[in-house]
C-alpha cells in the first residue's frame, strides 16, 4: 500500500478507538499468526496464550462487542487452536471459509486449483533435501514455501524453484501468489481475500448489530487487503512494520495483548 502507519501506540489508539466508536457495537477482527500468537519456525507449534484467549473470551461475551479471526490458516487448523467461548467469527484460508454463529461459507472456487499446487508440492519436494532451513505446507487448496530458517543464499534459490514450477499458473491466472513473513503462498486465483472476508462478517454483525465500528488488527502485507476494507468508520492497528497502511501500530503479539488489556479494562466502562 506504500502508506506509513502515522500513530504509534496502545496509549493513543484506545481512547480514539472509544471516542470514534461513539457507542456503535464493536467488531474486533484479528490475524493470527504473528499477531494474536508469536511466530514458530513450525506452524504446527504455534500456540495461543492463556491469557490472550481469556481477553478475547472476555470480550466475545460482552453484549456491546464481536470477535473474529482472519487467517491463512485452514479453517480446522485455526479453530483447533483457539477455543475462545462465545459468539465468534472465524476465517481460514485467507477469507476462502468462514464458521459463523449459524453459517458456514466456503467459496464456491476455494478447490479450483487443487491439482496445480499438488503438482507444484511434487516438484518442490523433489528440491528439498538441497535446500536447508525450507519446507512445503499443504494446505491442500493452496500451498506455502517456508524459508524462515534458511540463510539468505538458500531462500533466494528457494524462492526462485518455486516461482518457476508455479510460472503457468501464475501467467494463466489460475493461481495467485501472496508472500508473507518469510514464507509465499500459491493461493487459487479468485477475487476474493481477507478483505473480502472483512466485509462478509461485517455485513452479518450489522444485521443484527446495526452501525458497527470496525477495527482490524494484522502484522503482515497480506492483511492490508483487510485494512483497505475496513474504510473510514474503522480504525485499522498494524502489529509489525511488514504491514504498511494502518492508521496506528503496536509492537507484535505483546502490544496485541496490550491492547486487549486496554480493551477490556474498567475504564472502557463496560462498552466494548
Amino acid at each position: 500500500m506504500g502508506e506509513m502507519n502515522v500513530k504509534l501506540g496502545v496509549d493513543a489508539a484506545v481512547p480514539e478507538l472509544t471516542r470514534r466508536r461513539a457507542g456503535r457495537h464493536l467488531l474486533l477482527l484479528f490475524d493470527f499468526d504473528g499477531t494474536l500468537a508469536p511466530f514458530c519456525a513450525d506452524p504446527d507449534a504455534v500456540q495461543l496464550d492463556d491469557e490472550v484467549r481469556r481477553l478475547l473470551a472476555g470480550l466475545a461475551l460482552k453484549p456491546n462487542s464481536t470477535i473474529g479471526i482472519i487467517s491463512g490458516r485452514r479453517l480446522p487448523d485455526l479453530e483447533r487452536r483457539l477455543h475462545i467461548p462465545g459468539e465468534v467469527y472465524v476465517a481460514g484460508f485467507h477469507g476462502l471459509e468462514i464458521h459463523a454463529p449459524g453459517e458456514t461459507f466456503m467459496h464456491p472456487e476455494a478447490a479450483a486449483a487443487t491439482a496445480s499446487v499438488r503438482a507444484i508440492g511434487e516438484t518442490m519436494r523433489a528440491h528439498i533435501p538441497a535446500l536447508p532451513g525450507v519446507f512445503i505446507e499443504d494446505k491442500v487448496f493452496s500451498i506455502a514455501l517456508h524459508y524462515r530458517e534458511a540463510e539468505p543464499a538458500v531462500r533466494v534459490v528457494a524462492q526462485t524453484w518455486f516461482m518457476d514450477a508455479a510460472r503457468e499458473g501464475v501467467d494463466s491466472g489460475s493461481l495467485r501468489v501472496l508472500p508473507g513473513a518469510c514464507v509465499i503462498e500459491l493461493l487459487p486465483g479468485v477475487s476474493w481475500h481477507k478483505g473480502s472476508a472483512l466485509q462478509w462478517i461485517r455485513e452479518r454483525i450489522e444485521r443484527v448489530h446495526g452501525p458497527t465500528f470496525t477495527v482490524y488488527v494484522g502484522d503482515d502485507v497480506t492483511d492490508e487487503d483487510a485494512f483497505r476494507a475496513v474504510g473510514p468508520e474503522g480504525m485499522t492497528v498494524s502489529a509489525s512494520d511488514r504491514a504498511s497502511g494502518a492508521e496506528f501500530s503496536v509492537d507484535g503479539p505483546d502490544g496485541v495483548k496490550r491492547l486487549l488489556h486496554s480493551l477490556d479494562a474498567p475504564a472502557d466502562n463496560g462498552r466494548a
